[in-house]
């Protein structure tokens, strides 16, 4: 996981090389003549300041981008905001210069991989965290909780428990994944951390940052890889054939 690939600016000369969901083998490739940018109408009649400064410019953007394996060509739409800030020049010292920012692309690049085998329930919350990730943190991690509280549903873990007095009532999703993490005590606390920046996402508002979004698509990456892919127990199973068939 790159993490530099969802957070840095680029210039209108190319986008950052996010993969390809359409193919999974090309990168995301800028159609350079398709790049078009605007300054916001605030940003003009901030010129007439007094205190102006370049870094005040703010921009729009827009411009097509274009899978880069040539059998794919999956062609996407990217949008975003853009600004000026100030660079070193070896001939010409600091200098001015123009970076963007994107706020939407369609199709959505996937920022971590998700197994072939992940059910649709649980992989299309993620998908929709993915296209919040620039424009909506907080919306981006209550997906990540949907997704979470689907999982729990592939699993089998219950919804509802019976109480004291005999009448059923819901679990919540802390109370979920408790019951799972009997089993597996290890990825029972990954997911309750996502559970956590779920919560935050829902109630706290500009409290859930990108670096933490990264996070937790870091920790779910391989929380699937081994609760649904089941990575280990395939990795066991090979390196117990190869030694069965080698150590004689």
């Amino acid at each position: 996981m790159d993490r530099s690939l969802w957070t840095q600016h680029f210039d209108k000369d190319s986008l950052h090389s996010w993969p390809c969901p359409a193919c999974s083998k090309g990168h995301v490739n800028a159609v350079r003549k398709t790049f078009t940018h605007k300054e916001t109408a605030a940003s003009v009649r901030a010129k007439g300041s007094p205190d102006w400064d370049p870094d005040w410019i703010e921009y729009v953007f827009a411009c097509w981008g274009e899978c880069s394996n040539s059998s794919c060509k999956q062609p996407f739409s990217v949008t975003g905001k853009g600004g000026m800030a100030p660079y070193y020049d070896e001939m010409h010292g600091e200098e001015w210069g123009d970076y963007f920012q994107a706020l939407q692309c369609y199709p959505m690049p996937r920022i971590v991989s998700i197994p072939e085998k992940c059910p649709y329930e649980v992989s299309e919350p993620l998908e929709s965290a993915f296209s919040l990730f620039w424009s909506s943190p907080e919306a981006c991690a209550g997906r990540i909780r949907v997704s979470l509280e689907a999982l729990m549903n592939h699993l089998g873990i219950p919804k509802r428990h019976r109480t004291a007095k005999g009448k059923y009532a819901d679990l919540t999703l802390h109370r979920r994944i408790d019951r799972f993490a009997k089993s597996d005590p290890a990825h029972g606390a990954q997911l309750l951390a996502l559970k956590w920046l779920g919560n935050s996402g829902s109630h706290d508002s500009g409290s859930v940052s990108h670096k933490d979004l990264l996070d937790a698509f870091e920790i779910i990456e391989h929380a699937l890889a081994e609760i649904v892919d089941e990575r280990s127990k395939r990795v066991a199973a090979l390196a117990k054939k190869l030694t069965k068939k080698h150590s004689k």
